[in-house]
């Protein structure tokens, strides 16, 4: 009896059978290529390529803030020409909800915050009011959070002040 995959063919003589076997293209071709066989890398080097364009493109390369440049309490040399100036104090308190603050500079308030500081202190400069100079102070509240008090120096880096120190609350 033949297989399913076998053809029968009948010849005119009814006792003479001939059985032939199919064999698909694709066996073919393995059998041909059995030895030779090869590593396709063309996909591979496409996902490579899209990896590197993807984190040259998502790559960050600005320049780290590093160290503060900041002189604590009582680390100032005192200058034997002139007396110096009193320092201009920032200072941060903490409001009645615990979770805002009030930000004044030289005892003016300072609507709008850390956000607001930074245009402010260009108005002054400006005017001539503050000088980029002087000896800037800035004075948290002990329960102030440490967001706030870096964000009030993150503005009075960004106002290119040369001088921006950290007081106790007390002065």
């Amino acid at each position: 009896m033949a297989d399913a995959n076998d053809t029968l063919l009948n010849d005119e003589d009814s006792e003479h059978i001939q059985v032939v076997h199919h064999t698909s293209q694709r066996k073919k071709r393995r059998r041909v290529n059995d030895g030779e066989m090869e590593l396709q890398l063309t996909s591979m080097i496409d996902v490579i390529f899209q990896l590197l364009i993807y984190f040259v493109i998502t790559a960050n390369f600005t320049i780290d803030e590093g160290t503060l440049k900041a002189s604590m309490p009582g680390q100032s040399a005192p200058s034997t020409t002139t007396p110096p100036d009193p320092p201009i104090f920032i200072d941060l308190k903490t409001g009645d909800d615990g979770l805002t603050y009030t930000l004044m500079v030289d005892n003016r308030p300072i609507d709008g915050g850390a956000s607001y500081l930074y245009s402010y202190l260009q108005s002054q400069i400006s005017s001539n009011k503050f000088g980029v100079d002087d000896d800037y102070q800035i004075r948290p509240q002990g329960n102030v959070r440490w967001q706030h008090v870096v964000n009030v120096f993150n503005a009075c880096t960004r106002a290119k002040l040369e001088k921006v120190g950290f007081a106790t609350p007390n002065g």
